[in-house]
């Protein structure tokens, strides 16, 4: 009889049986009517097309299309879209092999996306990134992201208040007054904005009585 399987053997042969199984998982993307366009936005929020309906392509393929910008846990957005019907898109799990999400199967309606809704959808996806990348301590890449709602949309209370928001998980008063002010001259009932403005003007040692939306600090 031959020697036992030393413990470290044994864990070899597991590890390397557990990293095959998972590079060897299927993404899959099934549509009606076949043949739409599949793609991912990375993180700088960049197409890259995976290819058409029905479409089935190793895990290691998308995680490799999406860089190395998109870690585990992170959600990456899938779209899927066809002339003469409506968009539909997916956010979606990273993990460290690609995806923990495996198959989608998207029926198209016909028609064409309201450019309301489109937009609409945008600034969600932004808003809901840029809180994802603060709560994560990337700042930096938040603001990018609110950049993206900002800029086409300067009066946008929502998307001042987090910057502000931003800027005090920072430590950084002086620009988080500044956002928080800008916040609520478009919107002087945001209760959110106007109850931050007063504690970061204390933590300034600045007076708190008077705080409205026409009006700045001194």
């Amino acid at each position: 009889m031959g020697k036992p399987m030393t413990l470290l053997k044994v864990l070899a042969i597991v590890i390397g049986l557990l990293t095959a199984a998972c590079s060897t998982t299927q993404f899959e993307v099934k549509s009606d009517p076949v043949t739409a366009e599949v793609s991912v936005l990375n993180e700088k929020n960049e197409k890259k097309p995976l290819g058409k309906t029905p479409l089935l392509m190793p895990d290691s393929e998308v995680k490799k299309i999406l860089g190395d910008g998109v870690t585990p846990g992170e959600f990456f957005t899938v779209v899927v879209e066809k002339e003469g019907f409506v968009p539909q898109t997916f956010s979606i799990p990273a993990s460290r092999f690609g995806t923990l999400v495996t198959s989608l199967t998207v029926k198209l309606k016909e028609g064409e996306a309201p450019q309301e809704a489109r937009i609409a959808k945008e600034i969600l996806d932004h808003l809901f990134l840029a809180q994802k990348l603060a709560l994560a301590q990337q700042f930096e890449r938040a603001q990018i992201e609110l950049d993206k709602v900002i800029t086409p949309f300067p009066k946008f209370s929502r998307a001042l208040s987090m910057r502000a928001s931003i800027y005090f998980a920072q430590k950084n008063y002086p620009e988080s007054m500044k956002w928080y002010e800008e916040a609520l001259k478009n919107d002087p009932q945001m209760e959110e904005a106007v109850k931050m403005l007063a504690k970061v003007r204390t933590l300034q040692g600045l007076p708190t009585t008077g705080i409205d939306a026409g009006k700045k600090g001194p």
